[in-house]
């Protein structure tokens, strides 16, 4: 897809989603050369709590702006410019260096997320700091300030980028547009065939842009997809929300997978099981004694423990089929798992970036010495290496290309989520594994070519 195609897709998703009332979230850092890093972020509802501030000093720009509610004609104008590399703020019009360069990326045009909120990176050229002596200068500013900071590591940890001390990344504007609809899981449900369906809508937005579709498990035939969008009883606007209702009545369904979509754009792809229907007995086994795995989910999502991140992983490849052991020896790979098909894998996992050049060394050199064992020994070579990393891919993206280059695979938050949303039901390890390759491949070839 090229950078016209992205541009034009996201501005027309992005005039159907926005309404007037939309919160608007700019974060900014910004050196005398220009943006080195910046985030936009548009939602229906207002942030909880205002945490705005802005800090300046010798060209340099930092800060956090909050503001609700915005017009819809002043948000797609924003939206417009910081497309082209331009950040338009009260007083300041910001530019990414290198503009005539911009490079334009989307995660929901890769693979088949969850979640989907509209995304898109627009990455100027690479260009070096300022003189230290500069940046020395405003580190200073940041301590004195009204909200201070120590520091320009301190200001970014704080707005959720990476320094540019230690990113290696092109400068760059992150735009996150949220949905004015979704689904609301805790009051849907599928219980003895009848599933319950609720959404919550901005006031200002167009339900007859709605599409809901569903599709029944087990089942064939084309009876068990059907649209229910027209079957939403959408009430009146209370406490600045519309919330639409479906009671569908389906037959013999132990799952329903449901999508919602706006106009052409996917929202939320979601499985909704009857619990008292489950059929994976690895699934019934774990949660009988880690109800609703809350335990696995905090390990897997949340756990700033490394070892219980690691524990998690293997729990989640044990409850979709593989067959995983944490080795007590230290320098060994984080896990090693086998398929019901006999293929090995070794497992390196991390949280941090910061880990993420060293984790995949190690994955490398622990994979090629675990083949060199098992081709002296007579038996088949083939190990796959997987890297698995608990952050969001787009914050990763730029490490992608060094996975491909040392054929190692790439697990993200992303699939982490996506394989708990498939333990309920039996899984096939072996077809998760060749898909997985075959997807390496396919991108080692275009980047060779």
């Amino acid at each position: 897809m090229t950078n016209d195609i992205r541009k034009t897709t996201f501005l027309q998703a992005a005039e159907a989603w926005v309404c007037n009332g939309y919160s608007l979230d700019i974060r900014f850092l910004v050196s005398p050369d220009g943006i080195l890093d910046a985030s936009i972020t548009l939602n229906p509802l207002p942030a909880e709590k205002d945490t705005s501030f802005q800090i300046d000093g010798d060209g340099w720009h930092v800060g956090h702006i909050q503001a609700f509610p915005n017009t819809k004609k002043a948000l797609l104008t924003l939206l417009s410019n910081a497309v082209d590399g331009v950040l338009t703020l009260p007083g300041k019009r910001l530019t990414l260096p290198e503009r005539t360069s911009l490079d334009l990326y989307s995660d929901t045009s890769h693979g088949e997320p969850w979640y989907s909120p509209l995304h898109l990176r627009i990455s100027g050229g690479r260009t070096p700091l300022s003189a230290q002596t500069q940046l020395g200068n405003f580190e200073n500013s940041l301590r004195v300030a009204a909200n201070p900071f120590d520091g320009i590591s301190d200001v970014t940890t704080w707005l959720g980028f990476v320094s540019p001390l230690a990113n290696q990344n092109p400068p760059s504007i992150n735009i996150h547009v949220g949905p004015p609809v979704d689904l609301i899981f805790d009051k849907c449900s599928l219980v003895d065939d009848q599933f319950q369906v609720t959404l919550h809508a901005h006031p200002k937005f167009d339900v007859s842009d709605v599409t809901l579709m569903i599709r029944t498990a087990p089942g064939a035939g084309l009876n068990t997809r059907q649209q229910i969008a027209s079957q939403i009883r959408w009430g009146r606007i209370k406490n600045g929300l519309r919330v639409g209702t479906a009671n569908i009545t389906l037959t013999h369904a132990e799952s329903v997978f449901a999508m919602l979509m706006i106009k052409s754009s996917p929202v939320r792809r979601q499985w909704f099981i009857d619990a008292t229907k489950a059929r994976n007995n690895r699934f019934l086994a774990i949660q009988h004694f880690d109800k609703d795995l809350r335990m696995a989910r905090h390990a897997l999502l949340e756990s700033a423990d490394s070892s219980k991140f690691e524990k998690g992983v293997a729990a989640l490849l044990f409850l979709l089929g593989f067959n995983p052991v944490i080795p007590i020896e230290t320098d060994s790979p984080d896990i090693v798992v086998t398929t019901p098909g006999g293929k090995l894998i070794v497992v390196e996992c991390t949280t941090r970036i910061a880990d993420f050049a060293s984790k995949l060394g190690k994955l490398v050199d622990r994979r090629g010495a675990l083949s060199k064992s098992l081709a002296s020994s007579g038996h088949p070579a083939s190990v796959s290496a997987v890297l698995v990393c608990r952050l969001p891919r787009d914050q990763i993206a730029a490490q992608i290309d060094q996975l491909a280059t040392h054929n190692a695979l790439l697990a993200t938050r992303e699939d982490i989520e996506s394989g708990l949303e498939k333990i309920r039901y039996p899984n096939d390890p072996d077809q998760m594994l060749d898909k997985a390759n075959a997807s390496l491949s396919n991108l080692m070839v275009r980047l060779n070519t």
